[in-house]
């Protein structure tokens, strides 16, 4: 009994260890995310620029990762907590929390996986090139001009299949840009020690303006599949935390369930062993009050003498014969 209910909360120690580590780990790539401005601004591409969303998806699933990992260290502590303090009413509460956290990331997954915006740029409404063309550089939509500017940097490419794309941009019709430019500044090759996609500095700015591109001096490739790549990364990375933590939050739930069989057989091993227990005090004292009663009595009526021993006893006449009938 006590190694089964030893290995029992060996074990749920251990998971719940391990699921609190977790959850401040989450709580960490949560705060990284948050602060890396330029993953989060390039994952502004995801969505439509006419979105209802106010901020990048990023910024959503940083803040999300906040939340749900300040939600584990918690559970995780409660977990701990219950492993001293075992009890039906906490496992219970303890057991329906997880079991919330765990539905809610399948759900959450589910969302990711069915989500077509994850599946690339080009799934987006209105499609990357037509998003490139109506949206890029216009007064309203100064967050996805500069996520297109960071794109074209870091990634070092030029519009969304070729640098053609701009041809017949609202950019170059309206001419938002300045005279005789034909792509922005951010299609051209900078110097590496001062790479920026706020304030480009191009090698040479007349060079990288040319009809026929010079790799030397303007990107050549389109960002779109440099994109859907970097995108399908993040992707497999949250799909397979997701999937790690849940496994993690399963088998919480399986020693939970675990740790409530062992409490249930061994609080029904102590309760057979009280009754046994009571059952032998209870005999004894009969005993004991049986032995009180009969010592109370008189010696002479637990032990009763033969009457022959009292009585006068004739001598043998075989034995004496001058005296048979003497009475001793």
């Amino acid at each position: 009994m006590c190694r089964n209910g030893t290995s029992a909360k060996v074990l749920f120690g251990c998971f719940n260890t391990i699921f609190f580590v977790c959850g401040c780990l989450e709580v960490m790539c949560g705060f990284l995310l948050l602060c890396d401005s330029k993953r989060i601004l390039l994952s502004r591409l995801l969505a439509a620029p006419d979105s209802e969303l106010a901020h990048p998806p990023f910024y959503y699933l940083a803040l999300a990762l906040l939340v749900s990992g300040l939600a584990m260290c918690a559970t995780g502590a409660l977990g701990c907590w219950t492993t001293y303090m075992p009890g039906y009413a906490v496992l219970s509460i303890y057991f329906l929390v997880v079991l919330f956290m765990l539905l809610c990331e399948c759900a959450g997954g589910v969302i990711a996986a069915i989500w077509p915006r994850c599946l690339g740029l080009q799934s987006t409404r209105g499609g990357a090139i037509g998003a490139l063309q109506s949206y890029y550089a216009l007064p309203d939509y100064e967050h996805f001009t500069a996520a297109v500017d960071l794109a074209q940097t870091e990634l070092q490419c030029c519009g969304m299949t070729d640098a053609r794309n701009y041809d017949m941009s609202t950019w170059q019709l309206r001419r938002l840009g300045p005279r005789g430019m034909a792509v922005p500044l951010s299609c051209c090759v900078q110097y590496e020690d001062t790479v920026s996609y706020l304030n480009p500095a191009p090698v040479n700015a007349s060079r990288c303006q040319e009809v026929q591109p010079n790799p030397s001096f303007r990107y050549v490739h389109g960002c779109l599949g440099p994109l859907e790549d970097w995108y399908q990364q993040q992707y497999l990375v949250l799909m397979l935390s997701l999937f790690v933590v849940a496994l993690f939050k399963l088998g919480v739930l399986l020693s939970t369930i675990f740790s409530c069989i062992r409490l249930r057989k061994r609080r029904q091993i102590f309760h057979s062993i009280t009754m046994k227990t009571l059952e032998n005090n209870k005999n004894e004292n009969i005993y004991e009050s049986k032995l009180a009663a009969m010592n109370d009595e008189p010696i002479t009526a637990k032990y009763i003498q033969p009457n022959s021993f009292y009585s006068p006893r004739i001598r043998n006449p075989r034995i004496f014969q001058n005296k048979p009938n003497e009475v001793v």
